[in-house]
């Protein structure tokens, strides 16, 4: 296992370290989309075994706010709820550390001085930006929207953290952190921050949504019924599966240019099985049986998670949890951003 001691490691012992970091947002109960996209590759790789490996996930509650403010009791909730959910899902508070970005204030610290290192105009160009910017009136987009970039690289790179788990719809942010990272590095002659490594799991890499298959799974657009969350019951994930757009095409075949909608479902089977598509014997089923499969798989593979996540939600272990961590980030933090301070010159 990866060892806890690592955490309580110095920061000079940390260099050169292999260092994993990811987040994710407190948006609540995750959905599946959340879960093969973040949760599930992260799972994996807690069972790496060297003892020079450290994993730092984060619920990224300051990302929260960047389209503008939640109801306080609202954020408070959904971060706890994300937390439960971490950890339901198999996220071990033994191999990981996982904390809340509010508990770190050095991230947004380091965030103003990568701030310093890049332009408007280039974070205006993200294609995120671009796109959820047309949802506001020209004047009116919020400042967090185009900084969001920073804050994202600053959460990596204030644990100098060398490999980052993220989809390929990330690669942009991802080149725009190994800029910063460079020309900081330039900048003040230092190899202080190193340039982290995008890793990307290539299968099941991104779940669409049930009821339009042309878009990412997603709790900001296609309503309810276009995603299953991870508590969803048994009743709920069979109506959402026999919802599901599919076709009248007759017999399943697996056409992800012409059954797109079909092929959708297969990938998700695929996804929650852990079958390959091959391996799925779907010849003689019509769409009816595809989603009745779908939704038995979905409904075995939640079960357990759902037990798990109705004893954190009850209890007091994810608060402790919570507690203990903030100490041991803001730890790390600090004495990243001593010697950070000094290089820049404000100490």
């Amino acid at each position: 296992m990866i060892s806890r001691r690592f955490f309580s490691t110095s920061i000079s012992q940390l260099h050169k370290k292999t260092i994993y970091f990811s987040g994710i947002q407190p948006t609540g109960i995750p959905h599946l989309g959340n879960y093969f996209g973040v949760i599930d590759p992260w799972i994996e790789l807690q069972k790496l075994k060297e003892e020079s490996i450290g994993m730092i996930l984060s619920i990224v509650d300051q990302h929260a706010i960047s389209l503008g403010p939640l109801k306080a009791e609202d954020l408070r909730s959904n971060t706890r709820q994300m937390a439960c959910s971490l950890i339901a899902c198999g996220v071990d508070p033994q191999k990981t550390l996982l904390f809340r970005q509010s508990d770190v204030p050095e991230i947004a610290q380091l965030s103003w001085i990568l701030g310093s290192l890049q332009t408007t105009s280039k974070l205006a160009r993200l294609p995120q930006y671009k796109e959820k910017s047309e949802k506001f009136k020209k004047g009116d987009i919020p400042v967090g929207l185009l900084t969001y970039p920073l804050l994202q690289a600053a959460d990596v790179l204030m644990f100098r953290a060398t490999h980052v788990p993220v989809g390929e719809d990330q690669s942009q942010h991802m080149n725009l952190m190994g800029g910063l990272a460079y020309a900081f590095s330039k900048t003040y002659n230092t190899d202080f921050l190193p340039i982290p490594k995008q890793v990307t799991r290539k299968t099941n890499a991104r779940i669409k949504s049930l009821r339009d298959p042309t878009k990412k799974m997603s709790k900001s657009s296609g309503g309810d019924k276009s995603r299953i969350e991870l508590t969803d019951s048994r009743e709920a994930i069979f109506e959402k599966c026999q919802k599901a757009q599919s076709d009248n095409l007759g017999k399943i075949t697996y056409d992800p240019e012409n059954r797109i909608a079909v092929a959708n479902l297969l990938d998700l089977l695929s996804a929650i099985s852990q079958k390959s598509i091959e391996e799925i014997p779907f010849e003689n089923w019509t769409t009816l049986d595809l989603k009745q499969h779908l939704a038995q798989e979905i409904d075995q593979k939640l079960e357990p998670i759902r037990r798990n996540l109705r004893e954190l939600e009850n209890g007091s272990k994810i608060d402790v949890i919570l507690k203990e961590n903030e100490e041991k980030a803001r730890n790390l933090a600090q004495e990243n951003m001593k010697e950070i301070r000094k290089i820049v010159g404000f100490l």
